[in-house]
């Protein structure tokens, strides 16, 4: 599902939870609200891309499907940490800067692997590749 850069608004329909996307790509527009259905355990997505929106909610809550290899969630207002179970995942791109991400990045996987600028202008997020936690 390719429907970036269409000036999109409201809310991600519920709906959406119910299918499994290969790729979904919803950036660029002002869509606003919980994009957390995108995501499941169940589900076999590889690409998702969410970026430059205005879309919040808790990262810290999404279960991400195995099969997750590129995450780009740049400039919205998702908030919560990076949950620990994103080190078992096998990225070749993520981008999680320009949120209000909180807390120490977990240690391992392809983590760290990522510069500083996947990370930076977030809320309170430490770690490496950022600045020591305090």
């Amino acid at each position: 599902l390719y429907l970036s850069h269409n000036q999109l608004s409201g809310e991600i329909p519920t709906s959406l939870a119910g299918i499994d996307f290969n790729v979904i790509d919803l950036s660029r527009n002002k869509l606003q609200g919980d994009a957390s259905m995108i995501f499941g355990g169940n589900k076999t997505t590889q690409i998702v891309n969410l970026s430059r929106n205005l879309l919040e909610f808790n990262l810290s809550a999404v279960v991400f499907p195995q099969s997750l290899t590129s995450l780009d969630l740049n400039h919205n207002k998702i908030f919560g940490g990076i949950p620990p179970e994103m080190t078992k995942l096998s990225f070749q791109f993520m981008n999680v800067s320009y949120n209000r991400l909180c807390g120490e990045i977990p240690v391992g996987g392809q983590l760290q692997s990522f510069d500083v600028y996947s990370y930076f202008h977030n809320k309170c997020l430490c770690g490496a590749p950022l600045g020591s936690c305090k």
